[in-house]
């Protein structure tokens, strides 16, 4: 299926994203999977059911939210390895399943909304797959053509790291990160533009399932082409990695003074192209 650059569903952008403010929270951030059991408070519960209105950069993925967070919602098939505990509510993101473009949206959205939940001050934990979809649905409207892609816990992380955090992720380690001519060959050998090196560089550390990082960046005259290596599913698809990714390459993009948008293809590995806006053409 071709898409048109005129096509809302084809395109990916943030144009009012706080750039600084998301940068800081994706240097910070990490995965906790104990929670401490506090419920949130009012204030906080509105802070947080603020970020569905405010983060919708495709009309086919959204957030949702919801105050209720048993926790059997985040066993699925993983059964009670890695589990998620005292977590005070979730975020649930959802995508059309009429979209070609719902996986990569839903990374994107999702991501937006993380990074925001972190500078609320809140902890939280990507969680794509391993999680009981039919428990998720019955703790949020979600409607009859629409499937949960991924959810988050979201609450106060608990004071001392578990053995199972430590297990699952390494905490307490340095995260091992593909090196930056790894996820963009080429990086450092040539004349690449500042925006592209922000960019790049802001992408290394997105998070991703299994810490993989499979997104690759390439340049292409005054745009950039982020793909995926490898076969598209490792359990849980790449593209979805890839759009967590692009949000960070945006990010890093703005702060290098050049904001731009994303357009989706179509093409087999080939998941958007970053396009910069006129004004930073000229």
């Amino acid at each position: 299926m071709e898409h048109s650059r005129t096509d809302p569903r084809a395109t990916l952008s943030m144009p009012d994203a706080p750039v600084a403010r998301w940068l800081e929270s994706a240097e910070t951030r990490t995965s906790r999977r104990s929670f401490d059991g506090t419920p949130l408070t009012a204030a906080e519960l509105d802070e947080l059911r603020r970020l569905p209105g405010a983060i919708r950069p495709h009309p086919d993925a959204r957030v949702l939210v919801a105050s209720d967070a048993p926790e059997r919602v985040f066993r699925g098939i993983a059964g009670s390895y890695g589990r998620i505990t005292g977590a005070s509510a979730i975020m649930l993101f959802a995508a059309s399943t009429h979209s070609p473009s719902a996986l990569t949206a839903i990374g994107y959205t999702g991501e937006a909304a993380i990074l925001e939940a972190t500078a609320l001050g809140f902890a939280t934990c990507w969680v794509a797959g391993l999680f009981n979809d039919r428990v998720a649905r019955s703790v949020a409207e979600v409607a009859p053509h629409e499937r949960i892609l991924a959810i988050t816990p979201v609450g106060h992380p608990a004071p001392q790291v578990t053995g199972t955090e430590r297990l699952v992720y390494g905490m307490r380690k340095p995260k091992r990160r593909k090196r930056l001519d790894e996820i963009a060959p080429g990086f450092g050998s040539g004349d690449w533009p500042t925006w592209v090196r922000g960019g790049v560089e802001a992408a290394r550390i997105a998070p991703s399932a299994y810490n993989r990082q499979p997104w690759r960046f390439r340049v292409e005259g005054e745009s950039v082409i982020v793909s995926f290596a490898g076969p598209e599913r490792v359990f849980i698809s790449k593209r979805v990695d890839c759009g967590i990714a692009m949000l960070h390459f945006e990010l890093g993009a703005r702060a290098a003074g050049s904001p731009g948008s994303w357009e989706l293809l179509a093409e087999r590995s080939d998941v958007a192209r970053f396009v910069l806006d006129a004004t930073s053409r000229t």
